[in-house]
């Protein structure tokens, strides 16, 4: 179904770009842009044709959308044809439209090998992790360095798909030449028996805006609650929301999940810089969607 017409904020429009339009988190996004008084269209990035020649075009059912360009746009990258969604937002942004997440940082957070290393440099605490690609000498190395059991990740891997746990080196050499086979890059982990449980904290602008702790399922090790994870509300102690804006602020996100392992001494699991938040909307009572569109529209009109 096409999206109704545009209607003209006097203040700012907003642009959600997604593969998935008609998910329960973007229709979130729109009543929260609704009882923000903000003008908002969420368009299937499948349909969005970026143009570059002497000006940017964004296409989208035969329109420029940037005739009329939107205060600020929103990407809600996922794992159908990323690229072709990070291409409309590059487009965006070149037209200067401000966004709280831009393309090079999307594209960081994505890979996990990227972001574990932007999060060493800036000297957070994060799982020791191998990256490499001959299944024998990279099993070699983790056998050596991490012992057992390791966690092999493809590295764009979300919502616990292409996460594996091995417990042993005929495993771990069987899963990495397999995926070695089908062409997938790979990133290694050591595995903390405390995983079952972990820590979202979902960062907008700074802050942390909610926080839950989720618990794999019984039978299960990826604490995720995609794979059947309880999900509570989680009071964030003030070490892991530092360590949570830290993370997000290392990667450039102006708004991220950032998943901690807990413990006396906490560490950055992961980042995601398309965050879902409807779990945490539940658990936590907290108006999420809400704090990411008034934060988009905060960097136009200033109180982002």
């Amino acid at each position: 179904m096409t999206d109704p017409p545009l209607r003209y904020h006097e203040a700012v429009r907003l642009l959600i770009l997604t593969a998935r339009p008609d998910v329960a988190a973007n229709r979130r996004l729109r009543e929260a842009a609704d009882a923000e008084g903000v003008d908002i269209v969420v368009a299937d990035a499948g349909r969005v044709v970026a143009v570059r020649g002497e000006v940017p075009q964004l296409v989208y059912d035969g329109t420029d959308v940037l005739d009329e360009p939107p205060g600020a746009v929103i990407a809600r990258v996922g794992n159908w044809r990323p690229e072709s969604t990070l291409a409309a937002l590059e487009t965006a942004v070149d037209a200067g439209v401000a966004t709280p997440n831009s393309p090079a940082s999307i594209r960081t957070g994505r890979d996990h090998w990227q972001t574990i290393r932007c999060l060493r440099l800036a000297g957070l605490p994060v799982p020791q992790t191998l990256a490499g690609s001959d299944p024998e000498v990279l099993a070699e190395v983790a056998h050596r360095e991490l012992g057992y059991p390791v966690v092999v990740k493809q590295r764009r891997s979300r919502m616990g798909v292409g996460v594996i746990k091995c417990d042993g080196r005929d495993q771990l050499e069987a899963v990495l030449d397999t995926l070695w086979r089908m062409g997938d890059e790979v990133v290694v982990q050591r595995y903390d028996r405390a995983g079952r449980t972990s820590l979202r904290l979902l960062v907008v602008g700074g802050r942390v805006v909610a926080a839950a702790a989720f618990t794999a399922a019984p039978g299960e090790w990826r604490s995720n609650a995609a794979r059947g994870g309880d999900v509570a509300m989680h009071r964030p102690s003030d070490g892991e929301s530092r360590l949570a804006v830290s993370a997000a602020a290392a990667l450039g996100l102006g708004h991220c999940g950032v998943d901690l392992l807990p413990g006396s001494a906490p560490a950055v699991l992961e980042v995601n810089p398309t965050p879902g938040f409807l779990h945490l909307e539940r658990a936590t009572g907290e108006d999420v969607a809400r704090a990411l569109v008034a934060h988009a529209v905060g960097l136009v009109t200033g109180g982002g």
